[in-house]
């Protein structure tokens, strides 16, 4: 067993991020079936996906939010508030009432706008020892990836089995457990004082931070534009089923699962990798077995294709694991939730706008030649970190009380926190 997970607090935390996952995951993709059955509608099951979506652009605030409140009762909180608002799910009868699946779907991507920086904020508070981050990085993300992979057979197996209602019931019992598993964490935590700084420099602290830090900004820009280029695989599989391999649309659920796998490895082989390699090397190797692994895919043979996903699916995990580890290393505690909104949504947001781009690309191009435009970007983002300082390994020290604080549009050049005049007054959680 890994010396983390003999740490109960480790476990309970682990636990109860993997089932909020869970929930999540799983229900996203019932809804958007129970949607589509219930009108006939694609857009309608698009739009589900959508409510989930949209509110991720939230980040910066949810951010702020656990930057602000103490961060175990804030996750036990808003699990138990989705679990709660589920409820309602139990009313849905007919096309009438698909409204009410819209409106679970936005309150679940409101609170998976809160639940991501808090989680990411709660487990610094958790680990006292430095070394210990790249190895909490690498099981988390194992989870994390080990959950993507079932979350979508659950719940649509278990809405084909049992209908809309018991998944909703099933969810909300996976939700009280995860924030069970918050609850009984023994972690002591000081209520934030109030910074002081305007309400913009707040939101936006997290952002200023990655700017500001030599170490971090890079590993960002570079693993934002290799997410970019994984995003694009996915228009890209539709034409590689048909036209590369020959194989029925629905064949795309084994390739798929193919790539799954290939991330949850990843997630594993990155965290035994990131103590020897650093993030820096750890990032620029994900890049690098991405755009490797996606050569294989111009191949016209399956078993070659399948390896190229497996190798290519492990590629980008493995890069976070190394951006996680330097975003919490280099970040100060009392701005742990929002740096980590601001490393989120510098992710999400371009693999949302490469899903569109890929979808262009493959109509007005080959399928291969897209390809060979991902495996060129892969391989651009990894060289990109070459000769790039590494990511600190000690959060930035506080500037000194005569900094003044008036304006927040300066602040966090150089390796400074986002928030150096007043970092003093928070108390870190």
């Amino acid at each position: 067993m890994h010396p983390l997970l003999v740490r109960p607090e480790f476990r309970r935390y682990l636990a109860g991020q993997t089932l909020s996952v869970l929930g999540d995951s799983a229900l996203s993709i019932a809804l958007g079936i129970w949607a589509k059955v219930l009108t006939g509608s694609n857009s309608a099951a698009g739009l589900v996906l959508f409510c989930f979506s949209a509110p991720l652009l939230l980040l910066p605030l949810g951010g702020l939010l656990a930057d602000r409140v103490r961060r175990k009762p804030l996750l036990v909180g808003v699990n138990l508030a989705v679990a709660l608002s589920l409820l309602p799910l139990l009313l849905v009868d007919g096309r009438d009432t698909v409204w009410i699946i819209y409106c679970t779907a936005t309150v679940c991507g409101l609170a998976g706008a809160v639940l991501a920086p808090a989680q990411s904020a709660l487990l610094r508070s958790i680990l006292t020892e430095r070394q210990d981050f790249g190895a909490a990085a690498g099981l988390t993300q194992s989870a994390r990836a080990g959950t993507t992979l079932v979350a979508p057979l659950l719940g649509s197996g278990l809405y084909g089995w049992f209908g809309g209602h018991v998944v909703a019931v099933a969810d909300l019992v996976v939700l009280l457990l995860a924030a069970l598993s918050f609850l009984t964490l023994r972690v002591e935590e000081v209520k934030p004082e109030p910074s002081g700084l305007r309400w913009r420099t707040e939101v936006l602290a997290g952002f200023v931070h990655l700017r500001g830090s030599v170490g971090l900004r890079p590993l960002v820009a570079a693993t934002a534009a290799s997410g970019f280029v994984l995003s694009l695989l996915q228009p890209v599989l539709f034409a590689l089923t048909q036209h590369g391999l020959h194989r029925s649309p629905q064949f795309l659920g084994v390739l798929e699962t193919t790539e799954a796998v290939g991330a949850l490895a990843g997630s594993v082989v990155g965290g035994l990798l990131i103590g020897r390699l650093g993030p820096r090397r750890t990032v620029m190797a994900g890049s690098a077995v991405f755009g490797l692994g996606t050569v294989l895919l111009l191949a016209p043979s399956l078993y070659v294709v399948s390896a190229g996903l497996v190798i290519a699916g492990a590629g980008i995990p493995a890069a976070m694991v190394g951006l996680a580890t330097a975003a919490q290393a280099s970040t100060p505690p009392q701005l742990m939730g929002r740096a980590q909104a601001a490393v989120n949504l510098s992710l999400t947001a371009p693999q949302a706008l490469a899903v569109g781009v890929g979808s262009g690309l493959v109509a007005a191009l080959d399928f291969r030649v897209v390809l060979g435009v991902m495996v060129v970007g892969a391989l651009l983002a990894s060289a990109h970190l070459i000769g790039k300082p590494e990511a600190p390994t000690e959060p930035p020290e506080p500037a000194g009380p005569d900094a003044d604080t008036d304006e927040g549009d300066g602040e966090g050049e150089g390796d400074g926190p986002a928030e150096p005049e007043d970092a003093k007054d928070l108390q870190p959680t």
